[in-house]
């Protein structure tokens, strides 16, 4: 422990101790809380209180500190009243007792990269602590990394979070931010005192296992210390909630256990009287069917210079695989300090009403650092403010998240193939030919087909595992060549995506969930310098974009149109233009630009069964083909000036089933619509010239062998004979059929089609 006698000037401690007080907020009844949540699917993260902290690791006891640039690995399951399976995190309190140097320290999984995160800050000399959530190695053990000086470190576990839903835990809730607690309005809290307080006025019911709240020791505090906290009815706690410095704000995010009822004692260990201020976030259940269940992720997610009461709104759902909604509260580590003067952070939902209350406080010189929970608000941002009077240095850290029950998404049945030819590369004469789709039981199925003159050697290979997807499928390119695969996850409707580890190899990277809460199958496109784009619209109608740059990519909404289906998307100019249906059968439609930004929404009416299939004509027009809901196949084209007309035209097709698809013969520049009947045909409408836009059923053709029970996809291909285009569709029993169009022949219109099923996958 530190010398105690250190003062700071009293101008200093005074202003400090104004800020608090400006923060503080009377304790009143708590309004309505909203209604705890099952937690998502049985996944588990259900939360495990202890009702007394359990020292695992101490370095004091051998007096042997923690040395600069130095890691330790220690047991965390197995030991210390945690069990030693069904553990999927434990929430410790760290501590940095005595440094020789200002340092950072964090926990993370052994046998892993140490995440660009920290988990506590503490200045020279200085005694402080914070909680993190930490998941344990494949061994059971974390590891903790002290960056600067040599350090003691302490490690008390909190509790622990499951695997899988027990019986007897629950999960989070989030309240109303409030101060619960608040002694500078009262009575100071003499050494060794004790003064006990009830959580219920902050929106804790009766029968929580424990909340979470942010502590803060205000800088009147003469001399160093710390608060212990024990539950009614349990034996005097003898493990520390929070560390506090003499003469300057300390602040910790905490777990507080509870027992029969809401209150909770806090006794002060210092030498010296001290306030205590508590600010609440939410609360833990022992329900094993309500709160929202934890999952550990940690990363950063913004670092940055914040003005004096400046606000920033960090991203986090959508990011590092987040959903998009349905976040009972992301648990943040935020730090800041290495300004001109003291302050605080604030978090909440952006959108929502800003809280009168501080979290992580700071001072002029040193960084400090604190947990908090915060449910995101608009678009899945969290407002942060520097409540400070100077520009600070502020990192905001994620440490995991609380899932509400996430919409399950089944198998979309019989949806059609998707295909994709590789960017031939150096040393290529010919590029392969990708396929991927979704099949009824979920499974995402892909084939490669080495030489696009060859449609008998192709290699099958289900890539999914176990786990379930919705289809369509979305192929794409990546970088070097390689052909990227995205799909709707079952659980939740995230966006799952992998890519060949090679572009002329049939293997494939594990898949990387890229968040999302999306209610149909997601679309994909490149920018015109290759950046993958998706989109996918989610249960509220809009329409949301991830780009896959940036040093945190994320699901962007780009606006509310009432929106359903996957959209389809068209290359231009500029970008990419999508087009999607509404609820009400019009088409909408923007432009992604290849510099991120997006054009305003445009109302291109209809009314229209499926989302249209759209087509890059010379001069980057676009044309789009489309089924009404009488099943009348419709076009409406841009002109030269890049307008499209009011209405839309007919095509003369009738009688179609599902969504039409659209490709300009590589040959003679003609286009051909493809659409099937109610009986599986395939139907082939072809130009009677190009650029005429007057169709004609193409009777040259016999008709697909095996009824299609998907519609039918188009693609063009390149291969050692030219450039044709092919149609792909599944038949009745799930085989993958490909018809495949020629040119003997160098007269107009006299393509002609052969058709094979691909082989049988093995």
């Amino acid at each position: 422990m530190k010398d105690s006698s250190r003062r700071r000037p009293a101008r200093w401690v005074a202003a400090v101790a104004a800020l608090v007080a400006a923060l503080a907020l009377v304790v009143a009844p708590a309004a309505h809380q909203p209604v705890a949540h099952a937690d998502a699917a049985s996944r588990g993260g259900d939360f495990v209180p202890f009702t007394t902290p359990r020292k695992i690791w101490d370095t004091r006891t051998n007096n042997v500190k923690l040395k600069a640039g130095a890691t330790a690995s220690i047991n965390a399951v197995n030991v210390g009243g945690v069990p030693a399976t069904g553990v999927s995190a434990v929430l410790i309190r760290l501590t940095a007792a005595a440094p020789t140097a200002g340092t950072w320290l964090t926990a993370y999984p052994h046998n892993t990269t140490r995440p660009g995160v920290s988990m506590l800050n503490v200045g020279p000399g200085e005694t402080l602590s914070n909680t993190a959530v930490v998941r344990p190695g494949a061994n059971g053990q974390i590891t903790i990394f002290n960056a600067y000086g040599d350090t003691h470190v302490v490690v008390d576990v909190q509790g622990y979070f499951t695997t899988s839903t027990g019986a007897t835990n629950g999960g989070f809730v989030p309240v109303t931010q409030r101060r619960v607690v608040d002694t500078t309005k009262t009575t100071i809290v003499p050494a060794g005192g004790s003064r006990t307080f009830d959580l219920a006025a902050g929106g804790v019911p009766a029968g929580a296992s424990a909340a979470f709240v942010e502590l803060t020791v205000p800088s009147s505090a003469t001399a160093t210390g710390w608060f212990t906290a024990t539950p009614t009815g349990a034996a005097a706690s003898t493990v520390g909630v929070i560390n506090y410095e003499n003469r300057q704000n300390s602040a910790t995010g905490a777990v507080l256990p509870l027992t029969t009822d809401t209150r909770i004692t806090f006794t002060n260990k210092g030498s010296a009287p001290a306030h205590l201020v508590a600010d609440i976030f939410g609360y833990f259940t022992r329900t094993a069917t309500a709160g929202a269940g934890m999952r550990p992720v940690t990363t950063r997610l913004y670092s940055g210079t914040l003005g004096a009461n400046a606000v920033v709104d960090v991203q986090v759902g959508g990011t590092n695989g987040l959903p998009t909604r349905g976040i009972a509260g992301a648990m943040l580590s935020m730090q800041a300090g290495g300004g001109t003067s003291y302050g605080a952070l604030r978090a909440w939902s952006t959108g929502g009403t800003e809280p009168g209350v501080a979290h992580t406080q700071y001072n002029a010189t040193t960084h400090h650092r604190a947990s908090v929970v915060v449910k995101p608000g608009t678009d899945g941002k969290v407002r942060i403010k520097n409540y400070g009077s100077a520009a600070t240095l502020i990192y905001i850290d994620l440490e995991g998240w609380f899932s509400d029950p996430q919409t399950v998404v089944p198998p979309r049945q019989n949806t059609p193939i998707r295909l994709l030819q590789a960017k031939i590369q150096p040393g290529q004469s010919l590029a392969t030919v990708e396929y991927a789709y979704v099949d009824n039981l979920g499974k995402v199925v892909v084939a490669h087909q080495p030489d696009p003159n060859n449609t008998y050697d192709v290699q099958y290979q289900t890539i999914s595992g176990n786990e379930a997807f919705s289809g369509p499928a979305a192929l794409t390119h990546g970088a070097a060549g390689v052909v990227q695969v995205a799909a709707q996850y079952g659980d939740g409707g995230d966006v799952w995506t992998t890519q060949q580890t090679k572009s002329d190899l049939p293997t494939w990277t594990a898949f990387t969930d890229l968040g999302g809460s999306m209610a149909a199958a997601p679309a994909a496109a490149n920018l015109t310098g290759g950046t993958t784009v998706l989109f996918a619209v989610d249960a509220d109608g809009k329409l949301w974009a991830f780009v896959r740059a940036g040093t945190t990519p994320y699901w962007r909404n780009l606006g509310d149109q009432d929106l359903v289906g996957t959209p389809s998307t068209a290359t231009v100019r500029d970008g990419v233009q999508v087009f999607a249906r509404t609820a009400a059968g019009t088409v909408k439609t923007l432009v992604f630009r290849d510099d991120l930004t997006v054009t305003a929404w445009s109302d291109l009416g209809g009314s229209i069964a499926e989302t249209p299939a759209a087509v890059t004509y010379p001069g980057y027009r676009v044309g789009l083909f489309a089924r009404t809901v009488d099943g009348a196949v419709m076009m409406k084209k841009q002109d030269a000036a890049g307008a499209f007309p009011a209405g839309w035209t007919p095509t003369g097709q009738t009688g179609v089933t599902g969504a039409p698809t659209a490709v300009i013969d590589p040959v003679d520049g003609r286009t051909w619509i493809v659409t099937r009947d109610e009986g599986g045909q395939i139907l082939l409408w072809d130009e009677t010239a190009a650029g005429t836009e007057t169709y004609e059923l193409y009777t040259g053709w016999s008709g697909n062998v095996d009824p299609t029970v998907v519609d039918p996809t188009v693609g063009v291909i390149s291969a050692s004979g030219g450039q044709s285009w092919v149609i792909v569709y599944r038949g009745v029993n799930g085989t993958p059929r490909v018809v495949r169009a020629a040119y003997p022949f160098a007269a107009a219109k006299t393509a002609t089609f052969t058709e094979h099923a691909l082989p049988a996958m093995k």
